[in-house]
């Protein structure tokens, strides 16, 4: 390793080693009850730990092999939060982990500042692949690896010990080369969105799209949704048909659409079951673009309204289908919130 980038600096941050006149703030965030929540140390967390830490450091202008190294996110001259990255003897796998002070969090620092010394680990150190761990209640942290690109390998039910009791352990991880891949996927909205029926050839091809792990208690996977559609619940008492649709995105599978249809007239309104846009392609308005597709083919098709259910909670799919103009019944099926949308 060399030609050190610390401090690194990115737009609004400034990522440097921690120091002696961050002794005061992180630890006072530290016994923060809502920081330290889910956080892997011992609680109190003493003054002299974080004035060890800053020493350790004092000297220090780059991660070493072999060891940790713990990183401050400056926002202005003033300390938001840190950021460990532990290296192997060999810089080949590195662990990270980031902590944020509750008056910062929500702003994008942690990601902005993971971001920024991920792409330095993998570019200047030579990383070859990068590795996380979590509890599984911690879904922020979840949803900020994922942002990075990480993926969910494994949970590893009471491997931790924490706090006097053996606790689960998520994992997450990602190759150096998954890392240039995810940066440099799409971003921009496609030139064109488009529902295609499914064969015995694209059906390999759609069956690999994945969600985030965060969202998988949203929707199901397609392999699932493949299962259901083989022996697909009566509703209302009828037999209803499951359609099947790939969404592709400028030729390139990007999602998936399942919907159940009534056999015959006067039966219940088209349900869509199930909507999946992968992974690397979220962000860039497929979502909505498809299903505008789907309610103008059910419209011009003679329906007047589908229907739809979700999961109510925070990182839910709600705000979407709202935005989209469906209204919520006050009805609930499974748990879900029943939801329509007059066409």
């Amino acid at each position: 390793m060399t030609d050190t980038p610390y401090p690194l600096r990115t737009d609004r941050l400034t990522v440097r080693m921690v120091a002696e006149r961050d002794v005061d703030t992180l630890t006072a965030y530290r016994n923060d009850p809502e920081v330290s929540a889910l956080q892997d140390w011992d609680l109190p967390y003493p003054r002299e730990r974080a004035e060890r830490l800053a020493a350790a450091h004092a000297d220090r202008t780059d991660v070493v092999p072999g060891g940790g190294t713990q990183l401050a996110i400056e926002a202005g001259g003033e300390l938001v939060g840190d950021l460990y990255v532990g290296l192997d003897a060999h810089s080949g796998i590195a662990e990270i982990g980031f902590t944020l002070a509750t008056a910062h969090q929500g702003k994008g620092y942690a990601g902005e500042a993971a971001s920024a010394v991920v792409d330095d680990l993998v570019d200047r150190v030579g990383v070859h692949r990068l590795v996380a761990e979590l509890s599984p209640e911690n879904r922020a942290s979840a949803r900020l690896l994922e942002r990075l690109g990480m993926t969910f390998d494994h949970l590893a039910e009471k491997s931790f010990w924490w706090r006097g009791a053996w606790d689960d352990n998520l994992h997450y991880s990602m190759t150096a080369d998954d890392r240039r891949a995810w940066r440099d996927r799409p971003r921009t909205p496609p030139e064109t969105v488009r529902l295609v029926e499914l064969d015995h050839e694209s059906v390999w091809t759609y069956r690999r799209l994945r969600t985030h792990r965060t969202q998988e208690r949203f929707v199901a996977s397609v392999d699932q949704s493949f299962t259901d559609a083989l022996f697909p619940e009566p509703e209302a008492g009828h037999p209803v048909v499951p359609l099947l649709r790939g969404i592709e995105a400028d030729g390139e599978p990007a999602g998936f659409l399942m919907w159940a249809d009534a056999v015959n007239d006067g039966t219940p309104d088209p349900y869509l079951w199930r909507f999946l846009v992968d992974r690397r392609h979220q962000g860039r308005g497929i979502g909505r673009r498809a299903l505008e597709a789907w309610t103008a083919e059910l419209r011009a098709a003679g329906h007047t309204a589908v229907e739809t259910s979700w999961v109510q909670a925070p990182g839910g799919p709600e705000p979407f289908y709202l935005a989209a103009g469906f209204e919520l019944t006050g009805e609930y099926d499974d748990g879900e919130a029943v939801a329509r949308l007059s066409l």
